[in-house]
């Protein structure tokens, strides 16, 4: 299992989407109320002309808010109908909700919510990558054992119990195609398209691209 406290932000950036392009940009002072950890992952992220988010959208510092239940959404999902959201009484806490639904407290804090969320994206910001849909359990086996689960919270979007998993070169997603019933969907990212092969030459596997 890799702890997540070993993914240097910075460094995972640059091995996925290359070496940034600029400085860090700072925030202006309207943005000092948000939480540090948000605040640098804006300024760090800055650095990219490459695009971060693709299945989320982040808020741009200076257009969060405070809403009148005390909370201030900081990111939503690519269809808006899924919200994160911090209290800035605790600002190291984050929650998440549906629309129109209660918000619930997550376990991650916010600094490994966004180490999380970046490596989530990246599997789908990628520059290589393919899926298989109802995969079985052995050969779910067989595709993920070059691969080490990191040891990220649930998060209840897009879908409870979902896996993310690191190999060389790679990223995958594997969650469960339909809730309580077998087989697997496999969602494989890779920066080279070479380290892809391994994962094409598992038998019984029908990857798409």
């Amino acid at each position: 299992m890799i702890d997540p406290a070993s993914i240097e932000l910075a460094d995972f950036l640059a091995t996925w989407y290359g070496p940034p392009a600029r400085n860090a940009e700072d925030l202006p002072d309207s943005c000092n109320w948000l939480p540090t950890p948000l605040k640098k992952w804006h300024m760090l992220t800055s650095r990219w002309d490459k695009r971060i988010n693709f299945t989320t959208k982040m808020l741009a510092p200076e257009r969060i808010r405070l809403a009148g239940d005390g909370t201030a959404i900081f990111m939503i999902d690519s269809t808006g109908d899924w919200r994160w959201c911090f209290d800035p009484v605790n600002p190291d806490t984050v929650f998440e909700a549906g629309l129109h639904e209660p918000w619930e407290k997550m376990t991650e804090r916010m600094s490994q919510f966004l180490v999380h969320g970046t490596v989530r994206e990246a599997v789908y910001g990628a520059g290589f990558g393919m899926h298989a849909l109802s995969v079985p359990d052995d050969i779910l086996r067989a595709i993920i054992a070059p691969m080490e689960q990191v040891g990220f919270d649930e998060w209840n979007w897009p879908e409870p119990g979902y896996r993310i998993l690191m190999g060389e070169g790679t990223l995958a997603i594997v969650a469960e195609s339909v809730p309580g019933q077998p087989g697997w969907d496999v969602e494989i990212g890779a920066f080279e398209p070479s380290a892809l092969s391994k994962f094409e030459d598992v038998s019984g596997v029908d990857w798409r691209r």
